[in-house]
């Protein structure tokens, strides 16, 4: 039985996104902000803090998403937490389609016992980009990218339980396992 120190179960973008990503970002020399690396952008389903069994977890999600169908997905527009006035984290959103809603509910119900109390927040899915080294007011910076696509889309055909750990030097995501989504037909 493999614990997990921090868990969180995500679906990676392509490379042809995290490029689009990576080029929306080149000319930022801002210092509020500190960018995250490339090689963590994710997009997170559900966060699941200390897992004591990671096999047991997996196993219930590849139980309850062997029939969910891929989903298309794409980036747009922008966001921040807790809220742009008071950032703390930027981000970039997603669009918003039944079928990722389906896949998190499926998420959810399959996995809802390995979550803790803190955890269960309401699904806004979206790709960190930053934290702020102090709370920021991003407004401009969420308005200037108000329906503003970044990269292609993409048809996510697996999600990915990873262990995220954080060292002095930032966090370390190590993939635990993939979960194939079923291919359209």
């Amino acid at each position: 039985m493999t614990s997990l120190h921090t868990a969180f179960l995500a679906i990676t973008p392509p490379q042809a996104v995290l490029d689009a990503v990576d080029g929306l970002l080149e000319r930022s020399t801002d210092r509020r902000f500190v960018w995250t690396a490339w090689q963590q952008w994710h997009v997170t389903l559900q966060f699941y803090g200390r897992v004591a069994n990671a096999e047991a977890l997996t196993d219930a999600l590849l139980h309850s998403l062997a029939e969910i169908e891929a989903v298309t997905l794409r980036l747009r527009g922008a966001g921040a937490f807790p809220q742009p006035a008071k950032a703390d984290v930027f981000w970039l959103g997603m669009e918003t389609s039944l079928e990722l809603v389906r896949l998190y509910e499926a998420v959810k119900d399959a996995s809802g016992a390995f979550v803790g109390g803190r955890d269960r927040v309401a699904f806004r899915p979206h790709l960190t980009l930053a934290r702020m080294r102090r709370a920021t007011d991003l407004r401009p910076d969420v308005e200037v990218l108000e329906g503003v696509a970044v990269g292609p889309q993409w048809l996510a055909s697996e999600v990915v339980l990873i262990e995220s750990e954080t060292g002095s030097k930032g966090a370390v995501h190590t993939e635990v396992s993939r979960i194939p989504l079923r291919l359209p037909k």
